[in-house]
């Protein structure tokens, strides 16, 4: 099945009514930057929702939260909106990004929401270990048949993975939680943090991924799938990872 009616069909209990964000994908995708309020050391990449765009990304606050606890961060909203996933554009498009911030911070972080956070997955699954710290607020993480496979095979511990192949419309969930399986090794992957809100639509699926995600990196609490609700989640989040430990995960080679 088409990598758009994957995610569509999987995400149309988000809203009925939702329009969905359309854009030209033969160029990159657009972007908008908060400057850091100090001298800038690392970047974070902000992912979007099904339903957003910059303005939506903007308003939800979560770039203000990043920089009040990361006041050396630059924030950079991608409008990754789903065409990209349709048109397989979204992460050599995210690779070129991810490469020219390199160049100017020594941190690059990626946050992604709902299917921003499939997409933060994705990438880390298409490019291990390339980023420095991946952010999963209720992410979209594969269709029902996908997530009861996981289930029905003991969890993504027991779960059998295939082998590695570069994720296309055809095995991306496969993939996507082969990545999964390698961060769980030696009790998950430092860079990654989960959150999400009790209430939220993905609320269930959450618990599959935990063993991926150090204990200490997993935050639950009050809320719904929305930034109103992400936005406080993530604010926790940066607040901790601030004094967090930086070290190499095992999913990624020593160097």
């Amino acid at each position: 099945m088409h990598l758009l009616r994957w995610i569509a069909v999987a995400l149309a209990c988000l809203s009925a009514s939702a329009c969905y964000p359309l854009r030209d994908t033969s160029k990159p995708p657009a972007v908008r930057r908060l400057a850091a309020e100090q001298a800038p050391r690392r970047v974070v990449l902000v992912l979007p929702g099904i339903g957003d765009n910059l303005d939506s990304l903007q308003a939800g606050g979560v770039g203000d939260a990043i920089r009040s606890a990361w006041p050396d961060a630059d924030v950079v909203f991608v409008e990754m909106t789903i065409g990209y996933y349709k048109d397989e554009r979204a992460m050599p498009d995210l690779h070129a990004l991810v490469e020219q911030e390199r160049a100017r911070h020594a941190e690059v972080w990626l946050v992604g929401a709902s299917l921003g956070g499939m997409g933060a997955l994705l990438y880390d699954t298409a490019y291990p270990c390339d980023v420095d710290g991946i952010v999963l607020l209720a992410p979209y993480l594969g269709d029902d048949a996908m997530l009861r496979r996981i289930r029905d095979g003991g969890g993504l511990a027991r779960w059998q993975a295939p082998v590695a192949a570069p994720p296309d419309a055809a095995n991306w969930q496969e993939q996507l939680w082969r990545r999964a399986k390698a961060w769980s090794m030696e009790g998950g992957d430092p860079r990654v943090w989960l959150a999400w809100g009790a209430d939220d639509k993905f609320a269930r699926n959450m618990p599959l991924l935990r063993p991926a995600v150090p204990d200490a990196h997993v935050i639950s609490g009050d809320g719904v799938h929305a930034w109103r609700s992400w936005t406080p989640l993530a604010a926790q989040v940066f607040a901790r990872a601030g004094d967090a430990p930086r070290t190499t995960p095992a999913a990624c080679p020593k160097s």
